[in-house]
């Protein structure tokens, strides 16, 4: 009955282990920093979350998204209420979207990830943590990290190297954030980028990418195994030699008892972790074009380049845009995040203005390149959504339109994709139809 009793009490622990992350996010919490970027005269950029990684009574590093602190003629982090405005810089550019940022400030409490052992699985139930961007104004140092659980891994995208998360509202200011076992705290991913609807988004795998990034600079961010534990071997005492016993009268002789059965040890005691509550994986009710684990690329085929007119200051401006690029690809039921500029989106884009001084400044004699790279991808098997924002020279930022969506619904005889422009005047949409390529992998550089 005891022994029941243990049992039971330790599944109801372990049940209520899994309902919150609270465990895992008070272990978390003294690692996660806010991260600002400030432009050459101080103004502020953008902010995001780093982690400490690694930290002696000197010196720290922190963990960030690259993305965050791109462009960035300057890095600070708040630490705590008491510790912040501390000066960063930029120590190291690892793998995929991941910088390393060292502060001359000792004594941080860095984070733990999870070892190579920890298998993540589709359906795992995960945490994720970090700063909000607009939870707080600049300067004010009392802001607290955001909570979201439970999120779902839905996918395992590029075998592995990506988490594609679901079910977790990603807000700005969650890239560099960590994707963390709600019951343990130990680290699965870094936040990098988030899907059109906030859902859900995309993080770098812990165990794949952060921890091989991070052993290769020699921190050591994963604890060493912990031997399991066992009761001491029962230790053989030698007796001295006794003197034979007296025989005793015939008549005090009595029946011995039967010896009591020995007192065998305990078999050694192995502590094991509790494992990680999962979902069942969702099937999509309409079958996907191609098979699991198959890569696909869809490409945009020929369409007529689409004039749109917009009035400024009194003046008619007319924009032409020509798509000379759209391609996306699909691996393992998971959309590809690219690593080149101008890979998915990329336009040309004329502008003529009417013949007076008003617009003068906006009419162009050549046509010229914009290239546009996503923000947030998503796919659910069948359908995908994408937003994209500029990246093309900046000194034509001001007549490009700051930023791009695409809807596309893979299903059926005849595919197209809807591409929507959004600039300060004028928004307008082009529909192109898609082509689908079998590929037998995705290189590295796409």
């Amino acid at each position: 009955m005891v022994a029941l009793l243990a049992v039971f009490a330790l599944a109801t622990q372990r049940a209520s282990a899994a309902d919150d992350a609270s465990i895992g996010y008070e272990t978390i919490r003294p690692s996660l920093v806010k991260v600002w970027t400030f432009d050459p005269s101080g103004r502020p950029l953008q902010s995001g979350t780093g982690i400490v990684v690694d930290s002696n009574d000197r010196r720290s590093l922190v963990l960030t998204a690259s993305h965050v602190v791109a462009g960035a003629a300057s890095v600070r982090i708040d630490v705590s209420r008491d510790l912040h405005d501390l000066a960063a810089h930029i120590d190291r550019t690892g793998p995929r979207d991941l910088t390393l940022l060292a502060v001359e400030r000792g004594g941080l409490h860095a984070a733990r990830f999870a070892p190579r052992t920890h298998p993540v699985v589709e359906g795992n139930l995960v945490a994720v943590a970090g700063y909000v961007k607009n939870d707080e104004l600049i300067g004010v140092v009392g802001q607290e990290p955001r909570v979201l659980f439970p999120g779902t891994v839905s996918s395992r995208p590029d075998n592995g190297l990506y988490l594609e998360l679901e079910n977790v509202h990603i807000e700005e200011g969650l890239s560099g954030g960590a994707v963390f076992d709600p019951g343990t705290g130990q680290i699965l991913g870094i936040v990098t980028s988030r899907t059109s609807d906030r859902r859900g988004g995309f993080a770098d795998s812990g165990t794949l990418v952060v921890v091989p990034f991070l052993e290769t600079n020699h921190i050591a961010a994963v604890d060493p195994p912990v031997a399991p534990r066992t009761l001491a071997t029962p230790r053989t005492v030698a007796l001295a030699a006794a003197p034979p016993p007296r025989p005793l009268p015939v008549a005090t002789l009595r029946a011995l008892p039967e010896p009591a059965p020995a007192v065998l040890p305990l078999p050694a005691m192995v502590l094991r972790p509790a494992p990680i509550a999962t979902l069942q994986a969702v099937i999509a009710i309409s079958a996907p074009h191609d098979f699991a684990g198959g890569v696909v690329s869809w490409q945009a085929g020929m369409a007529t380049p689409k004039r749109f007119v917009y009035t400024q200051d009194g003046c008619r401006v007319a924009v032409t845009i020509d798509v000379q690029t759209l391609q996306f690809v699909v691996a393992h039921q998971a959309l590809v995040q690219p690593h080149r500029r101008g890979s998915l989106l990329a336009i040309t884009l004329s502008q003529r203005a009417g013949a007076n001084d008003a617009c003068a400044d906006v009419a162009d004699a050549e046509p010229a390149d914009g290239a546009y790279e996503p923000t947030a991808m998503s796919f659910d098997g069948h359908h995908v959504t994408m937003r994209f924002v500029y990246a093309g020279d900046p000194d034509n930022s001001d007549r490009f339109p700051t930023d791009a969506s695409l809807d596309a619904d893979l299903e059926g005889d005849t595919v197209s994709a809807t591409v929507q422009f959004f600039a300060a005047n004028w928004t307008g949409s082009i529909e192109l139809p898609l082509a689908r390529t079998a590929l037998a992998s995705v290189s590295s550089s796409w």
